[in-house]
């Protein structure tokens, strides 16, 4: 049995919230993760004074974004600390149009993978194949199939001999 995978190690989650401003605002559309990231670390970024936090802030890695604005961050141990400090102390800076209404540390989540078979259907690989090709506008041919085959399901060196043993003529 494989081990667990963990998600989500090292990482804080900073729970957002949207300036009343912005809420009334007629048309505004909901912000990306990615983009309230960015303006996240652009906000940090933007502290000359503290550059501790200025470092930190560009050593983030974006790991997710949930729904109701809870924005994931990854860093280096030491750069998570910066910003945990920067939050007791009232310096973390949210990005623009966003309050900070909490910031804590995010336990790792385990996954346990599933393993697959070295199994696939011959009527499910060549349908998918078909479909590919009729997708790209390719004519399915005995050759462009087993091209196809070969190309995309690398390792099985017997799609000659199943192709013709099925191609009806």
């Amino acid at each position: 049995m494989t081990r667990p995978v963990q998600l989500a190690p090292g990482s804080l989650a900073l729970v957002l919230c949207r300036l009343e401003a912005q809420e009334t605002a007629g048309g505004a559309e909901e912000a990306g993760g990615r983009a309230v990231f960015r303006a996240f670390c652009r906000a940090n970024a933007r502290c000359f004074w503290n550059s501790r936090l200025a470092r930190a802030a560009s050593r983030l890695a974006f790991q997710g974004w949930l729904r109701r604005g809870v924005l994931l961050v990854h860093a280096p141990p030491a750069s998570l600390q910066v910003l945990r400090d920067a939050w007791c102390r009232r310096a973390l800076r949210p990005p623009r149009g966003f309050r900070i209404r909490a910031v804590g540390d995010v336990f790792p989540v385990q996954m346990n993978l599933i393993t697959q078979s070295q199994f696939i259907p011959l009527a499910e690989v060549l349908c998918c194949a078909i479909s590919d090709m009729n997708a790209t506008q390719t004519v399915v041919t005995q050759e462009s199939l087993l091209e196809h085959l070969v190309k995309h399901y690398p390792g099985h060196r017997v799609w000659h001999l199943i192709i013709q043993s099925f191609w009806m003529d």
